[in-house]
């Protein structure tokens, strides 16, 4: 009791100048239908398994710790005619929540993540990366926020301005969730403990191979999917929620890169003094389903 009583004011100290919840638990099943190859007659699938957990920490009224792990398995195929790669990722993430005033907040998270098709404890397959947001209120219901991402991707630095905004309409029906250019998620409560909803994910990561035909040990393969979804949620329990979406995964590639070939920087989606030459085949978008369960723990 006192872990959950420490954990809901966390809740009501991180998210004061957001919504009223607060996810402690994620897990969701992503499957892409067989989609074909731009080349040749073969297809592949995609199919990801996705865990999230976070562990909030309250110092005093004003302070909280973040803590957290993440893992992430994606089954693909790189190549036509090639076995399927499993593509993994496993990570913590830590940081402080800070309320400067009435008005104000600040967030700042580190976030340090091992990602490749074999996991190993190992300075190249090891990544870190670096969140700084501010959230300013204008009311109770509407909210904006301010930041900036930057991470050690293994084609070299990426960096990502944040712009977002929360909205909840008066009757709390229609609540407008943005982080763009990541996520935007947008919903309408259609009955007692049902909801209509269309979500935005712009997906990217980068891994390490070791098993591949690619020549030298030590290449690498970029994720890229802009998916768009339509989902219905539905509460379970108090506290436990399943999202059911449909969607279409837009610009979805899963590019190979010799170990050497890197890039000057990446602002968002523009790669400047990219001269890379990539060694695999891609293939096309299509539709992508998901299942998602929730543990979300809710305050006044």
């Amino acid at each position: 009791m006192k872990y959950i009583f420490f954990v809901v004011l966390s809740c009501v100290f991180f998210q004061g100048f957001s919504q009223n919840y607060f996810d402690i638990v994620n897990f969701t099943y992503t499957h892409a239908e067989p989609n074909d190859f731009e080349l040749s007659d073969a297809k592949s699938t995609v199919k990801e398994l996705a865990l999230e957990v976070n562990f909030p920490i309250v110092l005093n009224k004003k302070t909280i710790l973040l803590t957290g792990l993440f893992a992430n398995k994606t089954k693909v195929h790189l190549d036509a005619n090639m076995p399927s790669t499993n593509l993994d990722v496993l990570g913590l993430n830590f940081g402080v929540n800070k309320t400067l005033n009435q008005k104000w907040s600040s967030t700042f998270m580190a976030f340090t993540r091992l990602a490749s098709d074999q996991l190993t404890f190992s300075s190249d397959q090891f990544q870190i990366g670096f969140l700084s947001l501010f959230t300013q209120k204008k009311n109770d219901r509407l909210k904006f926020r301010y930041g900036l991402y930057a991470n050690t991707e293994k084609f070299g630095t990426l960096i990502v301005p944040i712009l977002g905004l929360y909205y909840l309409s008066a009757n709390k029906k229609f609540e407008a969730n943005l982080n763009v250019p990541i996520i935007a998620d947008i919903n309408y409560k259609i009955y007692n403990k049902t909801w209509l909803g269309l979500r935005f994910d712009g997906i990217g990561a980068t891994y390490m191979l070791h098993e591949q035909s690619y020549g030298t040990n030590g290449n690498y393969v970029v994720k890229n999917s802009n998916e768009l979804s339509g989902y219905l949620r539905f509460q379970l329990s108090k506290s436990l929620y399943i999202n059911s979406k449909v969607g279409v995964a837009i610009g979805r590639n899963y590019k190979v890169y010799e170990a050497k070939d890197k890039i000057d920087l990446a602002v968002s989606s523009i790669y400047l003094g990219d001269n890379r030459t990539q060694l695999n085949e891609r293939f096309d978008d299509g539709a992508v389903f998901k299942i998602e369960l929730v543990y979300r723990l809710h305050f006044n």
